[in-house]
């Protein structure tokens, strides 16, 4: 029982490289219940939103009663929710209103509430993995951070509950075509002595090299090597097995002017458009490679323990040295070991000369920690300047009450301007009480032709695209001028050259 009830506690009911789906959505869940209540369901959707509170409210006026008394436990509930994922074709729909109308027939309207969450992905318990190792950690007297570590190395947590109870925790390791979570890197602006690899536009992925057979998996934990076959084919001629922290890029052939880069490497957007193409039959311009970070494994054994330095040299071993971009299949990222701040800034401008967005700080003793933030590995994005027209200001208070501005930023589309996000900081070596006199003075800038253009120079650290707004990263003021033309603001493009790596 413990697996399928922490299953359902976290509404995970498969781990989500299986791929599986239910494909059940509200109308569904209402099919099922309308057959079982009489109750004006769409008024009850209207007013309680949540289809949980409305399986909730549909139970409570049941006209039909089950006659075969089956007991109503995790197990039952479980395996009849697993099963609709099973259910393929054109009957599939009613055969999975079928099993719902089933489980709501026997279900109290509390335990109705949370099938029908259940079933539509969305349990709203608040029961997250680190507060459900806690829970486990005191029911089943383990350690907790041998959960931590398990759970990083093989991300089920109801199999980890099961390990859990038969005391084998230690034996959990990874294994192959099973992804393991990532090891998180966090954003600084420090300096250490340090090994440095260039991070380019591209999707973080684990790459699983088994025999010839080779699976792609993404930091979501979902396989993507359906869309990326003839990638996979090339990956498989390599001889050594191994499990590898890379990044999935795509080389643009021909390049051209809409690239993110020189090198002819596509933004992650194009990247994302790629992998979700509906044929993948269709010709592309993209071909994509794997650039390899870390070696996670190889030839069967974890090497995450090792120091990075050695890690390093295996995956030379297993992959080849670095190759020249473009290239085809996968290689392991270029390196290069820096020692002075003076030295790391002609790098950064070097790199990003060459497509790259910022470099990865690796510390050659420092282990492979899946699941947890590095110690001493962290990013370091280079600074890019943009130059963008305010179009508004936002009034706030400080914590000592002073007025601050917020402006709202806008970049040219052809002849017309874009919102492009927000900024309120500002340099040390920006002098912006003049900007800051004349932002009191106006109310909304674009209602008055009459109004100065201000224009903001700006430094960020990269972008990306939140629904239809874009987020500025670590925007901060570098210079102003009061009085300036739209000809003087940078293209919308800008932001996809710079952002979404």
């Amino acid at each position: 029982m413990l697996c399928p009830v922490v299953r359902l506690l976290t509404g995970e009911l498969w781990p989500r490289w299986e791929g599986r789906v239910m494909d059940i959505g509200p109308e569904a869940v209402a099919a099922a219940l309308a057959d079982l209540c009489d109750i004006d369901l769409p008024l009850e959707r209207q007013q309680k939103g949540d289809m949980g509170l409305v399986a909730e409210a549909a139970l409570q006026h049941k006209e039909q009663i089950s006659l075969f008394g089956q007991p109503m436990d995790a197990l039952f509930v479980y395996e009849g929710l697993r099963r609709i994922s099973f259910f393929k074709g054109s009957d599939s729909d009613q055969r999975k209103i079928a099993v719902l109308r089933g489980l709501f027939l026997l279900a109290s309207p509390l335990e109705g509430k949370f099938i029908a969450r259940t079933a539509l992905r969305s349990m709203q318990a608040g029961l997250g993995p680190r507060t459900m190792m806690e829970a486990l950690s005191s029911a089943l007297a383990c350690d907790l951070s041998s959960l931590a570590r398990a759970f990083g190395l093989m991300p089920d947590l109801g199999r980890i509950t099961q390990m859990a109870c038969l005391g084998r925790l230690d034996e959990v390791s990874i294994q192959p075509n099973l992804p393991a979570r990532f090891m998180i890197y966090s954003r600084r602006d420090g300096f250490f002595p340090a090994s440095y690899l260039p991070k380019f536009p591209g999707l973080r992925v684990q790459v699983h090299k088994a025999g010839e057979s080779v699976r792609i998996f993404t930091s979501q934990l979902r396989e993507i090597s359906l869309s990326l076959e003839g990638l996979c084919r090339d990956v498989g001629q390599l001889k050594p097995d191994f499990v590898a922290d890379a990044d999935l890029i795509g080389f643009v052939d021909p390049p051209s002017k809409k690239n993110s880069s020189r090198s002819g490497i596509c933004s992650l957007r194009e990247m994302l458009r790629y992998i979700n193409r509906r044929r993948l039959a269709r010709k592309s311009i993209i071909r994509p490679a794997l650039l390899a970070y870390d070696l996670l494994a190889v030839e069967g054994k974890d090497v995450c323990s090792m120091a990075y330095l050695h890690r390093r040299e295996k995956m030379m071993e297993a992959l080849g040295p670095p190759q020249k971009m473009p290239f085809y299949g996968i290689s392991p990222v270029q390196e290069q070991h820096l020692m002075d701040r003076g030295t790391l800034n002609d790098h950064l401008r070097l790199i990003e000369a060459e497509g790259a967005w910022g470099l990865l700080s690796r510390d050659p003793g420092g282990i492979y920690r899946p699941g947890e933030v590095a110690e001493r590995d962290f990013i370091l994005r280079a600074a890019n300047t943009i130059s963008a027209l305010v179009m508004g200001i936002e009034w706030t208070k400080s914590k000592s009450g002073e007025g601050r501005a917020r402006f709202l930023l806008a970049l040219r589309q052809g002849d017309a301007l874009v919102p492009a996000g927000r900024v309120w900081r500002t340099s040390s070596d920006c002098s912006c009480q003049p900007l800051y006199q004349v932002a009191a003075s106006l109310g909304k800038l674009d209602s008055d032709p009459q109004s100065p253009r201000i224009l903001l120079n700006i430094k960020i650290r990269g972008a990306e695209k939140v629904g239809q707004e874009w987020r500025l990263i670590d925007p901060v003021i570098e210079d102003y001028s009061l009085n300036s033309s739209i000809e003087d603001v940078d293209g919308l493009e800008s932001l996809d050259n710079i952002g979404l790596r």
